[in-house]
């Protein structure tokens, strides 16, 4: 942080940031890791538009990118008490999980 004047002159005002920043903002700053921003899991953009959370793995994706049939409109997804969006990766994942639970265990199918 500078705090010269053009004759390389401490400032008061600049002592003051200093030491501002010294004791309030350095320690959050190297305890957190800086954010570059949130990218689309589906485009890896970080464009402008509407987002939505996954609900299970906590990424982010602009609404428009998912293009899968049955998803509703994003103000479904916007609401407090709305939906709760699951990403395509997440639902394939949960897809293969409920298909291995239905599988027998013992290797035999079952006769209907």
């Amino acid at each position: 942080m500078s705090n010269y004047t053009t004759t390389h002159r401490m400032t008061g005002v600049g002592n003051t940031l200093k030491r501002h920043y010294e004791t309030y903002l350095l320690e959050y700053e190297l305890a957190h890791d800086d954010v570059d921003g949130e990218c689309c899991l589906i485009c890896h953009s970080g464009a402008a538009g509407d987002w939505v959370n996954c609900g299970a793995c906590g990424e982010w994706a602009h609404f428009g990118c998912d293009r899968r049939q049955g998803l509703g409109a994003f103000k479904d997804y916007a609401k407090t008490d709305g939906l709760e969006y699951i990403c395509p990766q997440c639902s394939m994942t949960n897809s293969k999980k409920k298909q291995q639970l239905q599988r027998p265990t013992n290797g035999f199918s079952k006769a209907y």
